[in-house]
Formats: C-alpha cells, structure tokens, sequence
C-alpha cells in the first residue's frame, strides 16, 4: 500500500509499504481524509520535540472498517465509518491512574510516537473508532481538532450566562468558539486575520475583534460593561498573549492555555491572589471524544466550513507546505486519502 513518509526535514515522498492486518483488539481501516495541523509542520520540519524519521504523519482522521479480528464482538461493522481518537494512553503513569489519560507521561500519539495517517490502510484498537454515519468522510476527519477544543471549554467550566474571549481563530480557536457558544456562554473571537474573524462569527462568536485594527482591552471593556470576560481561552501560544489574558479576565474568573509554544511569561504574582483567578492548561481530550461526535453531528454545517483546502493524496507533499506557506488563508486543510465510501 502507499503511504506519505517523511523521510528527514522537509522530505517528504509517497512510496510503498508493507500492509497490515488487524492484531487482537484492532480494526483496519481504509483511510479516508486526513486533516493537517500546526503540529504536523513542526514535525515535517524537524523541530517538534516528537520529531523522528523516517515516520508517517498524521493524527486526524476518518476511515471506513475493513476488517475486524476474528473474535470481535463489539457494535462495529465493516463498512461503518468512523472518526479515531489519536491518542494511546499507557494506564498505568499517575496521571492515567488520577483519571487523566489525555495527559499521559508516556502517551503516544499517532503520528508521532507511532506511524499514522497519511497511508492507505491503518489498523487501530476498535476503542478508539466512533461510528459517524451521519457525517461525510470531511467533517468526520474533524472531529479530533474539535475534541480538543471542546476539552479546552469543558476544562473552563463555561456555561450560559458566560462571557468567553477566545485568542486565535485558528481551527483549535474556531473549535473553541463553537463548543462554548454550543454551552450556551457568549462568546468574543480575536485575531489578526478578518478571514478567520468573519469564520468564527459563523462558528457563533457574537463578537469579533481584529487586533491589528483595534486595542483589545478597551474592546473587552466596552463588551462586559467593565467587568472583564469570565473566561479566557488563549489559543495561540503566543506568550505575550497569555499576559494579555490574565490581565483582561475578571476577578474570580477562569483562564484556559490550550496554545502550544515554548515560551516563557512574566506574570505579577499579585494578580493571581488580588483576582483570584483560576489558571489552567488543557491537553488533548478527557473523555469527549463521544461529545465532539455528537458537537460535530449536531452543527456539522458550520464546521464544514472549516475546510479552505483539499489535495489528493499523492499531492501530500504539496499540501504540507501549502499550509506552512500560506497560514494566513488555510484554516483546515485535508488530504484526501480515498473516497472510501
């Protein structure tokens, strides 16, 4: 079968690789779409700390069951497509014992720790494929970035009546707007670009704010009449950008770092006891990959539009650096494997 390997930074080839069969526990899956992600840059270029080569990316996406182990006995069939859940927790670390598996010491995620996506068939544990009959093979490969999103929300507690200022619509951002106005909280979007602004009203944000443009506390202010946001989710990574949301959201509330970066952030220890605010990160997901299905499900046009960008499979390559060239218009941008259906 084929499959998209990279082979060193930046190299990438489809060649030929040895098929597979399902091992105990395992469904094979014919791949259907896979979606590409900011972390799927750091590994084709070399400096993501999960980096290995040669390796097969990918960790987002929606396949068709094509076989199932002989002594299978679950609610899976051959046929069904299924959205995966990319993540392979050990069960035995403390944070897998406390009931957090999302954040694993020893996790392994596809794509990374382990071969993923970007290949014709893949087999996986049976645990991890969620039927998604209702959706088509795009948005079913969305529901992973979608969970993330969700964990993001969940994490925060947000729910009706709160005001939630989410930093960065990208399509971690874009999935964040969409869980937490789904929860019932008003939601304001912030960005540089107007594109991803005018995508995340779509998403449900009442409120979009360009900061290139305009001076976001004022804008916050003007918003909550004063009081500051309930929550803040920061969504970029961006150090400087964590600052800015302990210093906007309002005493007694809660700030979410779901962006990735290594940057370090001054913050006045001060701020965290005069406000008593709540810090927290958010990894992966704990549990929700269930809800995502059913987020997706329930708004499944709103988050087909997501989707800027599709290549065919042997245009892998093309694709990977299209997204590291063109952040400022590829929002969602997918690979299609096959049909599949």
């Amino acid at each position: 079968m084929k499959a998209a390997v990279t082979l060193g930074p930046e190299h990438m080839e489809l060649r030929s690789v040895a098929d597979i069969e399902p091992g105990p526990g395992q469904a094979v899956l014919s791949v259907c779409v896979v979606g590409l992600c900011g972390s799927d840059v750091h590994l084709y270029r070399g400096t993501h700390p999960y980096s290995r080569f040669p390796t097969i990316q990918g960790h987002e996406l929606s396949g068709v069951v094509r076989e199932l182990a002989e002594d299978y006995d679950g609610t899976l069939s051959v046929g069904d497509l299924v959205a995966v859940e990319p993540f392979i927790p050990c069960g035995a670390c403390i944070a897998c014992r406390r009931g957090h598996p999302n954040c694993c010491t020893n996790l392994a995620v596809l794509g990374a720790h382990v071969d993923g996506a970007l290949v014709e068939r893949i087999a996986m544990d049976v645990n991890a494929c969620y039927p998604v009959d209702q959706l088509d093979v795009e948005t079913a490969a969305l529901v992973e970035p979608v969970s993330i999103g969700l964990q993001a929300v969940v994490r925060s507690g947000a729910t009706n009546g709160d005001t939630v200022v989410v930093i960065g619509a990208g399509p971690i951002g874009q999935a964040v707007v969409l869980a937490a106005q789904d929860r019932g909280a008003s939601v304001m979007a912030v960005d540089l670009l107007d594109n991803r602004l005018a995508l995340a009203a779509q998403m449900g944000a009442e409120v979009t704010v360009n900061t290139s443009v305009h001076e976001l506390a004022a804008e916050v202010d003007e918003w909550t009449a004063g009081e500051g946001p309930t929550v803040v989710i920061e969504a970029t990574g961006v150090g400087r950008l964590l600052r800015s949301a302990v210093d906007l959201v309002a005493p007694s509330g809660t700030v979410v770092v779901v962006g990735i970066s290594n940057d370090e952030v001054p913050l006045s220890v001060a701020t965290f006891t005069r406000k008593e605010i709540n810090l927290l990160g958010s990894r992966n997901n704990k549990g929700l990959f269930g809800s995502a299905v059913d987020l997706v499900q329930r708004n499944r046009d709103r988050v087909a539009q997501l989707v800027t960008h599709r290549f065919k499979f042997d245009e892998t390559p093309e694709a990977i650096s299209f997204v590291m060239t063109h952040s400022d218009v590829a929002e969602k941008v997918l690979v299609v494997v096959q049909d599949g259906r």
